[in-house]
This record gives C-alpha cells, structure tokens and sequence, in this order.
C-alpha cells in the first residue's frame, strides 16, 4: 500500500470531533476517516493489529450491528479516542465545549 501525505491526524482528529458534537457526521464517520485520512491504514490492517473481524470494523465505521463494547473500545483506542457519555441534547453540550 503506497502511503499518501502525512497530515496532521491530532488537527484531522479535533476537527471530526467537534463536527461529531455538532451532530453533522457520526461516531463511525470519525473512526473511517481517522483510520484512512489520519492513520492511513486499511480495514484489513485494523482488523490484523486489533483482532477483529472486518465484518465488526466495518460494522462500526458504517454504524451498523451491535458490536460489543469491548470492540468498540478496542477500535476507538487506535484512533486516539474513547468511548464517552454525552447529553442526547446538543444545547447541554454548548458549556461543556464552549471555550472562554
């Protein structure tokens, strides 16, 4: 696999996050791109390093099944991210996101 140009994956990594708590992309949506925009890894490489299934990775990048707590952890951790309770309402995220 030929390796695209490095990018900033912390900046890549920030940016799908607070699009995320802005409600325009989903928690998959974040995994996919960090994984092939930020780590630039396929998939199959995920599954290999993390012992998955690509049917499970795949699963949870187009937020789809029911995967196990576990995996997601496991998947999330690679992304430089965790797993994390949030208000279901967007306007009880503005204090907690809004910087001063």
């Amino acid at each position: 696999m030929s390796k695209k140009q490095p990018i900033d994956r912390f900046k890549l990594k920030a940016e799908l996050v607070q699009q995320m708590l802005d409600g325009t992309i989903s928690m998959g949506q974040v995994g996919k791109r960090i994984r092939s925009e930020g780590l630039q890894m396929t998939q199959e490489e995920v599954c290999k390093l993390l012992g998955l299934s690509r049917q499970v990775v795949s699963d949870i990048e187009n937020d789809k099944g029911n995967p196990r707590l576990d995996s997601l952890r496991k998947y999330f951790k690679l992304m430089g991210l965790e797993i994390a309770l949030l208000p279901r309402q967007r306007s009880e995220l503005q204090p907690i996101t809004s910087t001063t």
